[in-house]
């Protein structure tokens, strides 16, 4: 008999201690698929140095998400880190039992997501012909956050001067971005295929619209949730309005997109305001498009197109990165994905 009662109370002991832990864990995020987070150009995550989605991981992953940072060259053609994203899931994560995946991609990151996915060859002028296979089967969703479908006139201002001196320009920041970062932080931050010329064209008004046209406009992939976010920086006459406490880095380019819209700039493509001070709402709106968001009338110089990952070091006024990341996934995990 008194082994029955010590049973008992073990088991009751143990419902005790286990029911509420089981009660207090969030699993506000915990999609049916993984969280697949795709960097944009010139960053990405550094360990010890730079967290391109900073804090987001960390948090989604608090709320039961799984979530992988997909590792592809910072500065390359839009084409190649296509082929790199593609791979990257075959062998990061496809390997590990999980048939899809919810892409959320911000910058160039929803662009180069969505190549791999509609596409499976690009020929590279500089490094031949890539190839790989990633069917739209395997992919749940597309988020992207801040894309310039339909390119930017930052990019065209940069092509400006690259077209001139197209050599040296090309190969002092080809040079940048694989000899220095590997010597500052590791020979695993050299780009393996990097290509100056070809990204910068890839974001023109030009280059980055007649992508978008191949990959079907403004349509969504069929069989995968699509949909598009945005953020905006105000500005005054032109300049990016400084945040209190912290400078905007996009502040500079601010000036650009501005300028290209008041004086009309290639006006086909336009207008090229508002803007988080590299993309218009224009280019960032593709199949579902969820809005634009400057962060409210306290965040004084709105949202530019770093704070929203948190880039560099979560420094983004009163606007919260990690807080939007896991808004967005709490709406996969609502629909299903």
């Amino acid at each position: 008999m008194r082994n029955v009662k010590r049973v008992f109370l073990t088991i009751l002991t143990l419902t005790v201690l286990v029911i509420p832990f089981q009660a207090m864990a969030d699993t506000s995020c915990q999609t049916r698929y993984p969280i697949v987070l795709a960097h944009g150009i010139a960053m990405n995550d550094i360990p010890n140095a730079i967290e391109y989605f900073n804090g987001v991981k960390k948090r989604l992953e608090a709320r039961g998400a799984t979530v992988f940072i997909a590792e592809v060259d910072k500065i390359a053609a839009t084409g190649t880190k296509a082929y790199q994203f593609a791979n990257y899931l075959n062998r990061e994560v496809f390997s590990r039992g999980y048939t899809k995946v919810n892409v959320i991609g911000h910058s160039h990151g929803g662009i180069y997501t969505k190549y791999a996915v509609t596409k499976s060859s690009y020929a590279s002028r500089r490094y031949g012909t890539f190839t790989w296979n990633l069917p739209a089967s395997r992919v749940a969703s597309i988020t992207q956050i801040d894309s310039p479908n339909q390119g930017s006139p930052v990019a065209d201002f940069a092509m400006g001067f690259n077209g001139i001196t197209f050599g040296l320009a090309g190969i002092g920041v080809d040079a940048v971005y694989s000899d220095i970062f590997g010597a500052l932080f590791g020979a695993g931050e050299s780009d393996r295929y990097v290509d100056t010329y070809a990204n910068a064209y890839d974001l023109t008004l030009d280059g980055a619209s007649a992508i978008y046209s191949s990959m079907g406009g403004n349509n969504a992939i069929p069989g995968i949730y699509c949909q598009s976010y945005m953020h905006k920086m105000k500005s005054f006459l032109c300049m990016g309005v400084p945040q209190l406490g912290v400078v905007q880095i996009l502040a500079l380019t601010m000036p650009i997109q501005c300028g290209a819209n008041t004086i009309g700039y290639r006006t086909d493509k336009g207008p090229h305001m508002p803007s988080d001070g590299v993309v218009s709402k224009k280019s960032a709106q593709w199949a579902n498009y969820r809005g634009m968001e400057d962060g409210g009338w306290w965040q004084f110089a709105g949202v530019d197109h770093c704070n929203a990952t948190g880039l560099p070091y979560g420094l983004t006024g009163f606007f919260n990165a990690p807080a939007k990341y896991e808004a967005i996934v709490r709406d996969l995990k609502a629909r299903g994905l």
